[in-house]
């Protein structure tokens, strides 16, 4: 099954390295009691989300940052193929890093070593 990603319904290029997929347990009520033992209360199992691309255009970049930087809408859906099967979440954008590569005479331009993380609400 080929791999397709969507933002909000938006299909968006694929990245250059395999997506990373990170599972965590969000917790509450983080404290100690007086023996020094730890506490803490299971919340839910959340995911994040680690896309990056070797070199992406300034038009598919465009398409991303479109939707992630929708403000005031801070909250997307994506939908991502995992274990072979089509998921959706709920997600926010973190940082989005780049390096500005290169641009041709037509004033297109090319960044590298793009990288942005969503995270699962």
């Amino acid at each position: 099954m080929a791999l397709i990603i969507k933002l909000d319904s938006t299909t968006i290029k694929n990245p250059t390295e395999p997506v990373q997929i990170g599972k965590y347990a969000v917790t509450a009520h983080v404290g100690r009691v007086a023996s020094g033992l730890m506490t803490m209360s299971y919340v839910a199992n959340k995911s994040t989300f680690q896309f990056v691309y070797a070199v992406i255009s300034q038009s598919e970049l465009k398409t991303i940052l479109d939707i992630i930087e929708d403000f005031p809408t801070l909250f997307h859906t994506l939908s991502i193929t995992e274990d072979g099967v089509a998921v959706e979440y709920t997600v926010y954008a973190g940082a989005v890093t780049k390096t500005i590569f290169r641009s041709d005479n037509d004033n297109f331009w090319y960044y590298k070593d793009v990288s942005w993380q969503l995270v699962e609400r």
